[in-house]
């Protein structure tokens, strides 16, 4: 009898291990195949993640093209002597300040009979280059100085030939420049070319810009890119939300109960660190936008501990 109750103990026994066997078993495939991730309250206190909706914006297509910063032929003067004669006062040098009217020097010529030429400014602007000095013989095909107006410059970019039918004028852009790292600067397209350059097989483009803070110099090289397109009422996620997982681009979606679920994606536009989400993703549903590598290892280390 003794025999028969141990038998059966020891069978319920084995029966209860087995079946939290299983349900362990069944509940790390389903966290697995739901892609879940579970955080407690203690990793949230030592993990930084930033949690966000998911909204509607605006992304533009952009064309890339190498620039240079240039004066403003527009606003931009040279002047020199109608009259052979020497120099014989200079009034300004490089860099001056110069109104329209103001002499900037005198040219001793004897058709005038002793009366000095005045050189007169035929614009407001700075003295981009002085090419006489005092003594100087000079005639009416030497350029004395240049006056131009730097509030306001052109940059010209070169157009790939393939990109060309793309670029239209009125379109913004944007730049940058080595001397300020990581700072925008805008324009606007206003003038396309007419001749594709035979041996870069590029065209030349103009685009205006407002230098009223003289930053900009001319002769610095331009990282130009042209809005060519602006995409509406899209989803856009930064993207640092974004992860790769195998072959997929996936996001983390926040549940209830410091849950992540992980969600793959199908991305569009990448511009300036932001994504277009093209499937995967609804308005309205939270993401993790940062400390996402957090969740990915968090998953990572679960499948390994599964297997």
């Amino acid at each position: 009898m003794m025999h028969r109750i141990i038998a059966i103990a020891l069978l319920a026994c084995a029966l209860v291990a087995c079946g939290k066997k299983n349900q362990a078993e069944q509940a790390l495939s389903e966290k697995h195949e739901e892609g879940i991730v579970t955080l407690t309250k203690e990793n949230l206190q030592h993990v930084d993640i930033k949690v966000e909706p998911v909204t509607l914006g605006s992304l533009e297509k952009t064309l890339k093209a190498a620039g240079r910063v240039t004066e403003n032929q527009n606003k931009t003067a040279k002047i020199s002597s109608t009259l052979e004669g020497r120099l014989i006062k200079v009034n300004v040098d490089l860099n001056d300040a110069v109104k329209t009217g103001d002499v900037l020097g005198l040219v001793q010529t004897p058709e005038l009979l002793g009366r000095p030429l005045e050189l007169k400014a035929p614009i407001n602007g700075i003295i981009i280059e002085r090419k006489a000095s005092m003594g100087e013989l000079v005639g009416k095909e030497k350029e004395i100085f240049t006056i131009s107006d730097p509030a306001d410059l052109w940059v010209i970019a070169e157009i790939k030939e393939r990109d060309i039918g793309a670029v239209k004028t009125g379109q913004d852009a944007s730049f940058t420049v080595l001397a300020f790292p990581g700072e925008m600067f805008h324009g606007k397209l206003v003038r396309i070319g007419n001749q594709v350059e035979p041996e870069s097989r590029t065209l030349e483009v103009r685009i205006e810009v407002n230098n009223t803070d003289g930053r900009l110099k001319p002769g610095m090289f331009a990282d130009v890119e042209i809005t060519t397109t602006v995409f509406q009422d899209i989803i856009v996620i930064p993207d640092t939300a974004l992860q790769t997982d195998e072959d997929n681009q996936i996001v983390f979606v926040a549940l209830e109960g410091n849950k992540f679920q992980k969600r793959a994606v199908k991305i569009g536009l990448e511009p300036r660190g932001r994504a277009q989400v093209v499937e995967g993703l609804k308005a309205g549903e939270k993401i993790v936008t940062e400390g996402s590598f957090i969740l990915k290892s968090e998953m990572l280390k679960g499948e390994l501990e599964e297997k």
